[in-house]
């Protein structure tokens, strides 16, 4: 365990930016799009517009999706106020610290996960689309320095797992 632990700093601290780096406020943007407000307010618009134009199937995709983004959180708080393990930078300014002062795994990229993963067996194409940019915002949370690799890629995991999973239940 000691030696993942380290292959895990290393390889984090090759790929996290100074933060005087002008690449840092690009990634800082790209990080900022796993945000839950973002999440959560594109899924309500998705389920407005099923309501509004009458396509139960949207909805049915929209409440798949938050299922699987609850599921996942449950997940990944459990995990991470069992573990606790402190971020590599300090996120001071950039997170809120009270409710996620912990690193591992990444909410932001288990969350982002999930929706693409879920997404999948609606929307194949935007499915797609949505997981590439999950991998871009876990990407940008090591880049900026308040994740380390493993708990993006756990996170990451974890939202593609229950996605599965939820996914799979929904549409049978």
């Amino acid at each position: 365990m000691k030696n993942l632990l380290t292959v895990d700093h290393t390889l984090s601290d090759r790929f996290a930016l100074p933060t005087d780096h002008p690449r840092w406020r690009i990634a800082a943007k790209i990080a900022h799009l796993g945000d839950g407000t973002l999440v959560f307010g594109g899924l309500g618009l998705a389920y407005w517009a099923g309501w509004q134009f009458q396509h139960p199937a949207l909805r049915a995709a929209v409440f798949a999706d938050l299922l699987a983004i609850i599921i996942t959180a449950a997940i990944v708080f459990g995990i991470k106020y069992t573990i606790r393990r402190e971020r590599p930078r300090d996120p001071a300014g950039f997170v809120t610290i009270k409710y996620d002062k912990y690193s591992f795994p990444s909410g932001h990229s288990a969350r982002m996960s999930a929706l693409g993963g879920a997404v999948l067996f609606f929307s194949p194409p935007l499915g797609l689309l949505l997981l590439a940019l999950s991998v871009a915002v876990a990407a940008a949370r090591v880049a900026i320095g308040i994740h380390f690799a493993g708990d993006v890629l756990v996170g990451w995991l974890i939202g593609i797992i229950v996605a599965l999973v939820v996914g799979n239940v929904m549409v049978l």
